[in-house]
C-alpha cells in the first residue's frame, strides 16, 4: 500500500489514503484513465514528479490537478491506473462510472471558482 492524495469532493479537504496497485479491474482501466485525464484542469503544471507506485527511478507521473465539476483529483491518476491498475476510492468510481465515464464540460468561470474552493493559486 502507498499513500497518495485522494480524489475528493469539492470543497472537502484533501487526504491521503493508502492505495495498491492491481486493485482495478483491467476492463476499467483505458475508460477510467481517458477520464481521469479528460476532464477538466484546474491546475496544469508541466514536467512530471516520481511515481509512488514504482520503485524505477525513471518512472514517472504527471502534475496537476481535474475536475468534473463534482469531484477533484490529481492528473497523476491517470498514471495510476493506466500503469499499475490501481482502483480509486469505490464512491469515486461510481460517480465516474453513473456518468458514464464522460467529463462535462466546464466554463471558464466554473474551473475558476473551483480552483478557490480547492484554495489553489489563481491566475493573474
Amino acid at each position: 500500500m502507498t499513500m497518495i492524495p485522494a480524489p475528493h469532493r469539492i470543497g472537502e479537504p484533501q487526504l491521503e489514503a493508502d492505495f495498491a496497485p492491481g486493485t482495478l479491474d483491467e476492463e476499467m482501466i483505458d475508460r477510467l484513465s481517458g477520464f481521469l485525464e479528460e476532464a477538466e484542469p484546474v491546475l496544469f503544471s508541466p514536467g512530471t514528479v516520481p511515481d509512488p507506485f514504482s520503485d524505477s527511478s525513471d518512472m514517472h507521473v504527471r502534475v496537476g490537478i481535474m475536475t468534473d465539476g463534482t469531484w477533484v483529483w490529481q492528473l497523476a491518476w491517470a498514471d495510476y491506473v493506466k500503469y499499475h491498475r490501481v482502483a480509486p476510492p469505490r464512491e469515486f468510481l461510481d460517480h465516474i462510472i453513473s456518468r458514464k465515464f464522460t467529463a462535462p464540460e466546464l466554463t471558464i468561470e466554473q474551473t475558476l471558482e473551483i480552483a478557490e474552493a480547492e484554495g489553489l493559486p489563481l491566475p493573474e
